[in-house]
């Protein structure tokens, strides 16, 4: 069974393909047949998108200590310390 709050879709502007689930909903491509729930028809059986076509799952959450504030959670690492400094490259062919 689906969840309660996903998109109902409207099974008119849907082929027999795509409301049987044998065909993405987005680009109807049948093969391989689309395996992720996207959204339900109004009686309720679901219909469903190929990988390429669903939406990505959302990123999981890091682990925050128990007095570490929201905000420090989502601080992206630094992508070097200081103990590295950046190198520079001539990308230029034939200037010396």
């Amino acid at each position: 069974m689906g969840q309660t709050d996903e998109p109902t879709v409207d099974p008119d502007a849907l082929t027999d393909a795509q409301r049987t689930g044998d065909a993405c909903v987005v680009c109807r491509k049948k093969w391989p047949r689309p395996r992720i729930r996207v959204g339900r028809l109004p009686d309720a059986s679901g219909v469903f998108a190929c990988d390429d076509c669903a939406p990505a799952p959302p990123a999981p959450r890091t682990a925050r200590g128990p007095r570490e504030p929201a905000a420090a959670a989502r601080t992206p690492a630094p992508m070097w310390t200081t103990e590295h400094e950046p190198a520079v490259m001539e990308v230029s062919p034939g200037r010396g």
